[in-house]
């Protein structure tokens, strides 16, 4: 915001002349011939990156975030300028917080939740943004998976899983997977599929007379996206596991055996090989996009037609056709959230009240003290003191493990929209506001 303020030697003359509206003389000086010139202008320097209001402008949507990436304790720091010639009031808002999700298109309430390295509204096989990209330790975990009676118990010895892959490395990784833990412990993997540090498309069941595995045989670690689907069906005594890759029939397994009943949680770009021989790396370094189960035995025709869908919306559509018991297309902002409290009661519930942030201020300094992002994030501006006018105030940014912090949580993504609002007292009462949300770096990592 800019104030010029310029007096010069005016005369005002109204009327007709010799009254002058009935005025005897209309004169204003300013003989020294002053101008005062007031600016309110702030700037923040976190994350290799700044973040700046300029004169007149009232508000600024920032990039990047102020939020920590790594679990459960880490800094973040922040440089604030006062580059105006105007002293001002200082005040720090988090607006709310909750766990960022990866929408399930079938049973809405068994979202996937992204953890650490992930990427959001990546390009996808069909020209669109339905993907989401994983590196590092990047994967995904669903919230129910199959713990209770039914297809959300017990996974039936008839079921079909598949997704669109892109990898170009030699690392390999778990592609889509069901085991115990709701994070990435312990407890082997069954069903799997999986791409090996030769490029090969694998997957695994176990069954009652020991584990059945189907490979492809082909390299797709080509940089190019593929289709990876597996269909297991069980008749009387006699179990089939058929390996599909970009429509086709690539490998089977099977014989005089039942596929085993297996309960567990939903894995994206994760598996644990506890069970078999685990590739290079057990996290997927690369894209992955419409992931699915089914609890039949889908059949090569419809194999086909997932494969040849036109579209992101049209594959979805087929799917819904499929009766599938859960959807994950991956195309989520990456900044849309789950209620915390609406997460299953246990490990995950309410994951941000058992993750805490401190705020610590110098010159001058100024404290937040350490709390639970849930008590930090509830909507009201805290004050704290300003850097003066032509100073820089320092601030480190810290999250550590909370009240019920516990493995599980680890690398979950805590969307928390971050304002600070800055103000000069007095006429006129100018008001600025740095905000830093929708985006999917806005998030502290638990």
């Amino acid at each position: 915001m800019l104030l010029a303020a310029l007096s010069t030697l005016a005369l005002l003359a109204l009327g007709t002349a010799g009254t002058r509206s009935a005025w005897t003389a209309a004169q204003v000086t300013n003989a020294s011939d002053d101008a005062l010139v007031s600016q309110m202008a702030l700037t923040h320097s976190y994350n290799s990156t700044t973040c700046a209001t300029t004169a007149r402008s009232t508000t600024a949507t920032c990039p990047s975030t102020l939020g920590t990436v790594a679990s459960p304790t880490t800094t973040r720091t922040d440089a604030i300028t006062n580059n105006g010639t105007v002293a001002v009031t200082q005040s720090v808002t988090g607006a709310s917080c909750a766990p960022v999700r990866f929408a399930n298109g079938t049973s809405a309430s068994d979202p996937m939740l992204p953890r650490n390295s992930v990427g959001f509204q990546q390009a996808d096989t069909w020209g669109s943004t339905s993907a989401a990209s994983f590196s590092g330790s990047g994967y995904a975990t669903d919230l129910y998976g199959t713990t209770s009676v039914g297809f959300l118990g017990l996974l039936p010895t008839n079921f079909s899983m598949g997704v669109w892959f892109r990898t170009a490395d030699s690392l390999g990784g778990g592609l889509l997977s069901l085991s115990a833990s709701l994070s990435n412990g312990a407890g082997g993997a069954n069903p799997m599929l999986w791409i090996d540090q030769s490029g090969n498309v694998k997957a695994y069941v176990a069954t009652t007379l020991g584990t059945q595995i189907a490979s492809s045989g082909t390299n797709y670690a080509d940089g190019n996206w593929h289709f990876a689907v597996v269909v297991v069906s069980t008749v009387f005594l006699l179990t089939s596991v058929t390996l599909y890759v970009d429509g086709a029939s690539k490998a089977s397994a099977g014989g005089l055996t039942i596929a085993s009943a297996t309960s567990g949680y939903w894995h994206l770009g994760w598996a644990n090989f506890g069970l078999i021989t685990p590739p290079t790396s057990a996290y997927f370094h690369g894209s992955l996009s419409g992931a699915f189960v089914i609890q039949s035995a889908i059949s090569g025709a419809n194999v086909t037609t997932l494969n040849g869908s036109a579209s992101a919306a049209a594959y979805q559509a087929s799917l819904g056709g499929m009766s599938p018991a859960s959807t994950w297309m991956l195309g989520d902002n990456g900044y849309t959230t789950i209620a915390g409290t609406s997460l299953p009661a246990g490990n995950l519930y309410d994951p941000c009240s058992k993750v805490n942030v401190a705020l610590a201020f110098t010159n001058p300094a100024a404290s937040i003290a350490a709390q639970s992002l849930t008590s930090f994030a509830n909507g009201s501006a805290t004050t704290i003191a300003a850097p003066a006018v032509g100073g820089t105030q320092s601030l480190t940014i810290t999250t550590s493990a909370g009240t019920g912090y516990n493995a599980d949580l680890a690398g979950l993504h805590l969307y928390v929209p971050i304002s600070f609002g800055y103000a000069v007292s007095g006429a006129p009462a100018w008001v600025q506001t740095l905000s830093w949300a929708n985006d999917p770096t806005e998030v502290f990592w638990s």
